[in-house]
């Protein structure tokens, strides 16, 4: 369907990337995988928040604190720990954080939040004035009130 000599084409590849390579920062669609060597857990969440988009993680560990670790500090829309990004669940929030998505959570209950605009609308036909929200009339005010008799 699409023209090959139009776009940028390549096999199935495993790259070393490091955080200053543009392979590491730009969101690269295709059959690739950015391998980035780090010393440890802390070291591997700090190379993770860098890039400038942030819809999906995941971490694969045994390592109980390290998935805690993650789930508190990586920057992204969704997060898996021993699982994969692919895919969505419809009663789950969907949307990412920084220069992923819209800054919407779509799915779920707050898809409402999302494409709603909330307005509490007040309208009277009556012609009428309305006081304190009830339809009265006006009352004469009394005359003043003694407050030094109550104490007598």
């Amino acid at each position: 369907m699409g023209d090959p000599e139009a776009g940028l084409y390549g096999w199935p590849t495993i790259w070393e990337a490091k955080p200053h390579m543009a392979l590491f920062q730009q969101e690269t669609f295709g059959p690739t995988i950015n391998l980035v060597k780090v010393n440890g857990i802390d070291e591997a969440i700090d190379v993770a928040n860098r890039v400038d988009y942030g819809l999906s993680s995941a971490i694969y560990t045994n390592h109980r604190e390290w998935a805690y670790a993650f789930k508190h500090n990586i920057q992204a829309g969704m997060t898996s720990i021993n699982n994969s990004t692919t895919g969505a669940e419809a009663h789950v929030p969907f949307g990412g954080v920084k220069g992923s998505g819209n800054g919407t959570r779509e799915s779920g209950i707050w898809v409402l939040e999302s494409y709603t605009y909330w307005q509490a609308v007040n309208d009277d036909i009556s012609g009428k004035l309305q006081l304190a929200q009830m339809d009265t009339d006006y009352i004469a005010p009394k005359s003043a009130f003694d407050v030094n008799a109550l104490t007598a």
